[in-house]
Parts: structure tokens; sequence; C-alpha cells
């Protein structure tokens, strides 16, 4: 018993590369403040298309959601599992994502049933909302007969992961088919936007759903999100990609060697610097993601209603500082940007940790409304200085190593959080000294990052990119 148990394309394509490429992309557009109209007739796409790609989008996105903000809660501070096993299962879509390397390039070369993309689309949007209804169920199944029950995780949350990389990679290798360079970015964003809004929305409807908790109403709620997300892939990909033998230029093969990410960084200290500085940060970030809401349950003793509803408080504030932190950036500068959102973040960790000490419940929700501020400030400066670490003529490449560290930094900072607390609470019985314990190294970790970033300079790399890229592309020859 817990001393503080209480009730709770082929890395689509030059600028494209993953799902969660896609993410750092689109957020640094400036035009993004620009009204909604101009950006939507802006894309060569026509409107039913770019509104299918963005319902496409939210279908497979909103999956995620009860996962990681709810069945996080009920597996670890509810049934008592391991927080790292946990950890684990939730990180399996980042740990399946050379996935989307493989089947971007199966999909360039093989149309199936006379279509590159939509088979893709539709199959691992299926599978995605299926896989993340099934783990509500495996999870109570773990906590009956934990050997039946881990089986049966590893192959819904697999099944989960590998429906999220398969659309991902899918709808975004798509939008590269059917938009200029210029029309990519700009549907990606409206994309993104709908995503976000339909995080925070999803979030808050699970809260109500779950008022008068229950096993029953926690299937029905994950069932629910499981008929959304369907119907949202269904009218998605509905006719929303031309046959491939109507098309006059067909896809062409674009995926980049995974070793020329080594060969890049090993032939450029600043790049090496950079990725070293996006995976400290990104695991510093993430690193909560699996624990806020079980350590709202533990430490503040939340019901799970409320701790579903920190999603959509940490939404609302990353939103607002998306938007705004553009303006700041273009003001003050992206490293000042950056600093100031990693000094933001993790004074709003010192301040989740003070809630478990004093019991301040209401504290904590701001401090979680400041982790989302500070995040999205840091994610539209560091987004902003990643463009710039790129050359146009190898853009694909550099896009792909900084996709990599974010792919990594995200499944390290999950597995890390849960092998730390679960380190703690054998070593001490405290429960919240774990959670303490993983908040005080995301603390650490973002003043690192502040203090590495410092030595970061965009002119040296491109010094060094533009001596060394003949050496990597012509390595790629050989």
């Amino acid at each position: 018993m817990r001393t503080l148990r209480q009730p709770n394309a082929c890395l689509a394509k030059a600028t494209i590369q993953t799902a969660l490429t896609s993410f750092w992309v689109l957020l640094y557009d400036a035009r993004v403040l620009e009204i909604q109209i101009i950006l939507w007739y802006a894309s060569r796409m026509n409107s039913r298309v770019l509104a299918q790609l963005a319902l496409v989008h939210v279908g497979v996105s909103i999956t995620v959601v009860p996962v990681t903000s709810t069945l996080n809660r009920v597996m670890i501070a509810d049934m008592q599992m391991p927080v790292t096993m946990v950890a684990v299962l939730v990180a399996l879509p980042y740990l399946l994502s050379p996935l989307q390397i493989f089947l971007g390039n199966w999909s360039d070369r093989h149309p199936a049933a006379d279509y590159h993309r939509t088979p893709w689309i539709l199959l691992g949007g299926l599978i995605a909302a299926t896989g993340s209804y099934f783990t509500v169920h495996v999870a109570y199944l773990l906590d009956s007969n934990f050997m039946l029950g881990l089986g049966a995780a590893v192959v819904v949350f697999c099944l989960w992961g590998a429906g999220i990389n398969a659309a991902s990679v899918s709808y975004l290798s798509l939008v590269t088919d059917l938009a200029d360079e210029e029309g990519r970015s700009r549907a990606v964003s409206i994309m993104w936007t709908a995503m976000i809004a339909a995080t925070i929305v999803t979030a808050y409807a699970l809260s109500l759903m779950l008022e008068a908790f229950s096993k029953e109403k926690l299937f029905t709620a994950f069932g629910a999100i499981w008929f959304v997300s369907v119907i949202f892939v269904l009218v998605g990909s509905y006719r929303i990609e031309p046959r491939a033998s109507a098309r006059t230029a067909q896809p062409s093969n674009s995926a980049d060697d995974p070793l020329l990410v080594l060969r890049l960084l090993a032939l450029n200290p600043q790049a090496r610097r950079f990725f070293l500085y996006l995976m400290i940060v990104l695991i510093s970030i993430h690193a909560q993601d699996v624990l806020l809401e079980p350590f709202g349950a533990e430490a503040l003793g939340m019901s799970v209603s409320v701790t579903s509803r920190l999603t959509s408080i940490w939404g609302t504030g990353l939103f607002i500082t998306l938007l705004a932190g553009i303006l700041f950036v273009k003001r003050y500068g992206k490293k000042s940007g950056a600093n100031l959102g990693a000094c933001v973040t993790a004074v709003a960790f010192a301040a989740i940790i003070a809630t478990g000490l004093f019991g301040q419940s209401n504290l904590f929700l701001a401090a979680v409304f400041l982790l989302g501020l500070g995040g999205g400030l840091m994610t539209v400066s560091n987004l902003s200085f990643m463009l710039d670490m790129t050359l146009p003529q190898a853009a694909g490449l550099y896009i792909g190593a900084w996709s990599v560290a974010n792919f990594a930094g995200q499944a390290v900072g999950n597995i890390i959080s849960g092998i730390l607390w679960d380190l703690f609470y054998w070593l001490t019985g405290n429960s919240l000294l774990g959670y303490a314990a993983v908040f005080s190294l995301e603390i650490v970790g973002l003043l690192l990052a502040v203090w590495l970033f410092r030595s970061i300079s965009v002119e040296q790399f491109r010094r060094q990119a533009e001596l060394r890229l003949h050496t990597v592309l012509s390595l790629a020859s050989d």
C-alpha cells in the first residue's frame, strides 16, 4: 500500500517527415496568426480535402487522450501497477515510430486498391481507434490476471501505436502529394490547430463523463471516443485521394537512409550539440506525461473526473502561448523565448512539488496551466530555431535528425520517469518522493538545457554544414 494512496512517404518527404515532425514544422509558421480563411484558400487543396485531412488528424490524435489523461491515472494510482510498466506501454507509439520509414517507403512504391495513401490512412486510423478502446479492457485484465493481461496489453498497445504511426505517415505524405511546399505548412497548421482544440474538448468531455466514476462508465467513455474517432477517420478518408492510375506524376520514394542522420551528427559539432539539447528539452518536458494525473490522485486526492481535466487545462495554456509566443519570438529572439519558456516550465514543476507538500489542489491546477504556457513558448522558440538549423538543399535530412530527437526524447522521458518513480518508491515506500524526484529531474534538465543553448550558434552550424554536406551525401551514394 502506498503511503499517499487516496481516491483517483517516407519520413513524409522533405519538410514533413512524420506525424510528430509535423508538430514541429507547423507551429513556427508565423502565418498561423493570419486569418484562418486566408490559410484555407492559400493551399492548393480544395476546402473539402483540407477539411477531411483535419478530420483524419483529429480522429487519430484523440485516441491518445483517454490513455494519457485517464487510463494512466487509473493504472498507477487506483490499480497500483508499476509505473515503469505503464510508462513503457504508453511510450510504444514512439518506440514504434521507425514503422513510418518503411510504410512510407512501401506506400510510395506500391498502391493498394489503386490508392497510395488512403488504404493506410483508413487501416491505421481504425486500428488506432480500436487499440485505444481496448487499452482500458486489458488494463483491468492486467489487474485481475497479471501474466495474461501483460501479454494482451503488449499486443493491444502495440496495435494502438502501429495504427497511429501508419495513419500519420500516410496522411502527412498525402499533404505532400496534394500541396506545394508553401501550401503544406499552411495546411498542416490548420490540421494542428484543429487537433489542439479537439484534445482540449476531448479531455473536458472525459471529465464530464467520469464525474461519477465506475468501471462501466470508464468503458463507456472509451467507447464514445472510439466511435467519434472511427466516424472522423471514415468521413475524412472518403475519396480524399485521386486514384493512382489517374495521376500524371506518381509519388516517388524519398525515404532518407536513417544512417545518414548518424553521419550528419558525427560530422557537425553544432548539429550534435543541438541534437543533445533537443533530447534534454523533450525528456524534461515529457517525463511528467505519465505521472501528472496519478500525482493529482495520490498527493491531492483528486477524482478521476478532475485529473482527466488536467489535459484540457494544460492544452489551453499551450494553445495560448503557441499563438502569442510567435510575437514574443519575433520581438525578443528565439533563444530568449526558449530560455524564458524553460524557466516558466521549471517554476511550474517546482509549484507542482509544493502542492504535494502542502496539499493545495487549486495551486496544482494553476501550476498545470503554467506548465502549458511554458511548454507552448518553448515549442514556438525551439521550432523556429530548429528550422534555422537546416539547409534548404538537405531539409529532409536535417528534419529527420531533429525528428529522431523528438521521438527518442518523448519515449526516453516516459520510461525514465517510470524507472525513477519505482526506484524511489522501492527505496522509501513514499510515493510523493517518487513524484518529487521526477519533477526535480525535469527542473534540472530544463536548467541544463538553458545552459547548453548558449553554446549553439546557427551561423557556426551553417558554416560547418555547408562544408560537410558534400561529404555526407557522398557517403550516402557509396
